[in-house]
């Protein structure tokens, strides 16, 4: 697999399958998502009604005489260990596959793969099911009360998948009561390095950045941050505070410089970009004196990092600020 598209769009359960989440649950399950969301990710809400009826065939279907199969007649030849050796609901779970028919399986079977057909529609053109991992954390009695509700409870995220043969990546994503949370990510077969991309984007800490010229979407450096895996968030400007000077580079570039108040600044048009930390500093590395990074502040008050120049450059540079942007300047200019 190649990793993430160009424009990965990531589904997530519409709101009636995320009731029964333990308390909290659902409002971490959101912040993840707008975590995705804010990274570029396309979020789309999906009906996974066969997926979760998929699920409920681990243990209400056919399915578990697969595991009388395998240990069935170990069970059978040491009944005198359950309760003891054997724990006695998984004992109990497996010798019942025992009844179940030829034609048990074949409906099944049948079932399953028009679950698994009506699934793969719902999720096409996602790269992934964004879900909590599981619904709650039982205590031990609670399992004891009633072992296997609390299992399908725990399993309705993750029982589909091993049924329909889906490949899912659990990651950690903070605390809810003091409490672990987690989220998962779901594909089809053979989508690892697409959930291992994902992941690393709800993992991996981010750098907004401001750009104003040749790195804007469809000008020549763009595809530096491209390869430094950044996503654009949207276009943006800056407060009235500055001035844009078309400098004298290979290839041609603007120079954006902080005057204040007193300067007669003007807001200067742009695109906010979202790059992964670890690209950042290679990206940075890379930034050709006299261009240098630091803080712009933006229309709305915000403060994010950004291309600015050092004011020695600008010297002897034609002041643009009047055309509110680089790429008004060079299609005003006929460039």
């Amino acid at each position: 697999d190649a990793g993430l598209p160009p424009a990965p769009r990531v589904a997530v359960p519409t709101g009636e399958h995320l009731d029964g989440l333990a308390p909290g649950w659902a409002a971490a399950f959101r912040a993840v998502v707008a975590q995705l969301a804010a990274a570029g990710i396309e979020i789309v809400e999906t009906d996974i009604s066969p997926l979760l009826e998929a699920a409920r065939l681990l243990y209400d279907g056919a399915f578990v005489a697969e595991r009388y199969a395998a240990v069935g007649s170990h069970l059978d030849a040491n009944r005198d260990l359950i309760g003891t050796d054997l724990d006695p609901t998984v004992a109990a779970i497996v010798l019942a596959g025992a009844s179940a028919t030829a034609a048990d399986w074949a409906r099944d079977v049948a079932h399953l793969a028009r679950l698994g057909a009506a699934g793969k529609e719902a999720l096409a053109g996602c790269s992934a099911l964004l879900t909590p991992t599981t619904t709650w954390h039982p205590t031990l009695a609670e399992v004891a009360a009633d072992p296997v509700g609390a299992n399908a409870r725990m399993g309705r995220y993750t029982n589909f998948a091993n049924l329909l043969d889906m490949a899912s990546l659990a990651i950690p994503a903070g605390q809810v009561g003091g409490l672990p949370f987690g989220v998962m990510l779901t594909g089809a077969a053979g989508s690892d390095r697409t959930l291992a991309a994902l992941g690393h984007t709800l993992l991996s800490p981010c750098v907004d950045l401001f750009v104003v010229g040749a790195h804007l979407s469809g000008q020549p450096l763009n595809h530096q941050l491209v390869e430094a895996g950044a996503t654009l968030l949207r276009p943006v400007s800056t407060s009235a505070d500055y001035r844009l000077f078309a400098l004298e580079t290979v290839p041609p570039k603007p120079g954006l410089v902080r005057v204040g108040a007193a300067g007669n600044g003007v807001p200067i048009e742009g695109e906010l970009w979202r790059v992964p930390a670890a690209g950042f500093g290679t990206f940075v590395g890379g930034v050709p004196a006299p261009m240098v990074i630091g803080k712009v502040t933006l229309s709305d008050g915000s403060s994010v990092s950004g291309f600015l120049v050092e004011p020695i450059a600008v010297d002897k540079a034609a002041d643009i600020s009047a055309h509110g942007g680089w790429r008004r300047y060079r299609s005003e200019q006929g460039l």
